[in-house]
């Protein structure tokens, strides 16, 4: 029988697997949002949070369960992304390492600022009607065409694009009330 598998028991892994889902599941966008600041392109940035997954999982056991779990990850990711442009470094369109360095940083501050943005956006989209919300729901969350709810609603295209515009000039006014209140 091999020793390895005796080392642990199953609980305590399972546990680590679970306690590792929950952070990685509660902040994985934002982990890929981070990735996708510095690497434009769709599929090398997915690639990369592929890897930054792998990687936050194998070290997931020398994480300090006291500590916040995104910073974590995201210097995890940060380094992921450097190797990958170290990696393209041949590549006479990749930015040197220090200018890489401060979009990392840059883009770290960006996720923190987007962190406060949706939640002030979840309040806002709160305190609009219930059929504000559906709208914002159908033709934002379900990608409905403004024909598709003039249709189901009876109304003229025209119509339907000028409640959504008045809809979203209203949304980032309450946005950036929140976002002053929020700082004082």
């Amino acid at each position: 029988m091999n020793d390895a598998l005796i080392e642990e028991p199953a609980t305590d892994r399972s546990g680590q697997y679970e306690r590792f889902l929950s952070a990685f599941t509660a902040d994985q966008f934002r982990i890929l949002a981070y990735i996708g600041c510095l690497i434009p392109d769709r599929s090398d940035a997915h690639d990369v949070y592929q890897e930054t997954a792998l990687v936050l999982w194998k070290r997931f056991s020398t994480f300090d369960p006291d500590q916040e779990f995104l910073p974590w990850a995201l210097g995890v990711a940060r380094h992921q992304v450097l190797r990958h442009w170290r990696e393209r470094s041949r590549d006479r369109h990749v930015f040197n390492e220090t200018l890489l360095t401060d979009l990392a940083d840059n883009a770290l501050e960006l996720t923190e600022e987007l962190d406060a943005r949706q939640a002030a956006l979840r309040e806002c989209l709160a305190q609009l009607t219930p059929r504000q919300r559906e709208l914002v729901s159908r033709f934002y969350g379900n990608g409905w065409s403004a024909q598709q709810v003039a249709d189901q609603w009876k109304r003229s295209v025209h119509a339907v694009y000028k409640t959504l515009k008045v809809l979203r000039q209203s949304l980032q006014k309450c946005v950036e009330q929140k976002l002053v209140e929020q700082q004082t």
